[in-house]
Formats: C-alpha cells, structure tokens, sequence
C-alpha cells in the first residue's frame, strides 16, 4: 500500500515563496524544487496517463494564479496538457481555470482534442495559420522532432515578443467559444516538455475578450501580454514539477495493480 498523503503541505511548500514576495528570485528558488516526495493524492474520478481528477486540476490551479500580479489580474490564465503519443493529441490534464473559462466540466474536457473550442465559432474568425502551426507543433513532438517554425502566430495589432522564443515553444492567438457560445480570444503558449523522459505538450492560456480595440487599447494588451509572457519561464518551471510529481504518482500506482 502507498502511504497517506497530506496533500495541503505539499502545496503549501510549492506556494510558501510565492505568496510571501513578488520578487523574480523567489520564483526562480520555487521553480528549481524538484522534490517528489509528496505526490498528488487520487480522487474518486480519474483519467488518462496522469490519472487527472477534480482535486488535480485545483491545485494546480493555485500554481497557475500564482503567475499573476494585480496588474495582470484581467487575464484569466489556465493551464491545459496533451499527449502527444496518443492519437489526435487528446487533452489529459488541465487546471480548474481552463473549465471557468470555457464552461466545460472537466470530464468533457480531459480525452479530447482542443478543437472543440472552435464549435460555434463562424468560419470568418478562425485563424487558419495558427490551426497549421498548433498542429504542426504537435506533430513534431509526436514524432521525437524539435518544433521550428513559425515561433510567433499573433493577430493584426498584436505584435511578436520582443525577446526570442527557445525551439520547441510556440505562442499562438484563436478565437474559441464557451459551452455556451460566447465567442473570447485564447492567446496561449506550447512548450514540449518532459515528464519522467516521457513527452507532454504543455499550454498556458489567457483568455482575452473579444473587443474592437483602438489604437491605445491594443497597445495596452500588447504591453501586459509581454509582460506576462516574460515571466512565463520561472513559471513554466514550477508547473512542469507539480506535473512532473502528479506522473511519478501515477506510475506508481500502476505498478501496484
């Protein structure tokens, strides 16, 4: 038998720094703790290669919110992660964030291919090129290969990050719709990770309204969108470990059974 896990103190250790300080070398001490002695506990629903469950996707949530500052507060961030060695790249992890803004449960989100974010959403509005360059993404993780192309596919008035993406990172711009059909702008950021040597695409989203900006509104967006894309990589760290401890845990009960 595995032992019992106190759940709240493993979160409490990934998150101490971050709500103590917004200081940048916090995040860079939080985001080096690859610690897996106190892996996710499992609740009663759960799927896929991570056993993702309701409980997961809450806590990993709370790192997720760490990201923002009041100035970023606006841009409602989520987390989602693929597999990439399954057909059609199905989703098998997200953060609680992901359902309050598309208004899909969790058990309609995990085992499917994000394109149901495009239902409901007139032809006109979808932008085709992120389409090719998102599935492109996917299909050179899929294959062992290193993403490298196109590293920025943004909307008119939005230009690219000023500093150069890694390969194997893309950051896109599509119009989704909500369950219920309201139509919102999902800027989001793919990273090909590693889990335990095993391959995931991870992506951050922040979910912008559907407006028709002026001149000074859209370089406001472009400006916070910069700056929260800056801090993506102290970030992206600390949510690959909350991942990373999730898997461990998986495998480990697989192997008990």
């Amino acid at each position: 038998m595995l032992p019992s896990i106190n759940n709240n103190a493993r979160f409490l250790d990934l998150l101490e720094d971050v709500g103590s300080s917004g200081d940048e070398d916090q995040y860079m001490t939080l985001a080096n703790r690859r610690s897996i002695e106190k892996p996710m506990a499992i609740a009663q629903w759960s799927h896929g290669p991570l056993n993702w469950n309701a409980k997961c996707s809450l806590e990993l949530q709370q790192v997720v919110s760490a990201l923002n500052v009041p100035e970023l507060s606006d841009l409602k961030f989520s987390v989602t992660v693929s597999d990439p060695k399954q057909a059609d790249f199905p989703l098998v992890a997200c953060s609680s964030g992901f359902s309050e803004l598309t208004g899909y449960t969790l058990q309609e989100i995990v085992g499917r291919n994000c394109r149901f974010l495009l239902n409901g959403v007139p032809t006109s509005y979808i932008n085709e090129q992120t389409r090719f360059h998102a599935r492109d993404f996917c299909n050179a993780v899929s294959q062992g290969k290193e993403y490298e192309s196109e590293s920025q596919v943004l909307p008119p008035g939005i230009n690219a990050c000023s500093f150069d993406l890694p390969k194997g990172e893309l950051i896109c711009c599509q119009t989704n719709a909500t369950k219920t059909g309201e139509l919102f702008r999902n800027m989001f950021y793919m990273k090909h990770v590693f889990l335990d040597d095993t391959a995931f695409i991870i992506g951050l989203q922040a979910g912008l309204p559907i407006t028709n900006f002026d001149e000074t509104a859209v370089q406001e967006l472009q400006r916070r969108c910069q700056q929260a894309f800056r801090r993506l990589g102290n970030f992206m760290s600390t949510i690959e470990d909350v991942l990373a401890q999730q898997f461990w845990y998986s495998a480990a009960m697989r192997r008990q059974d």
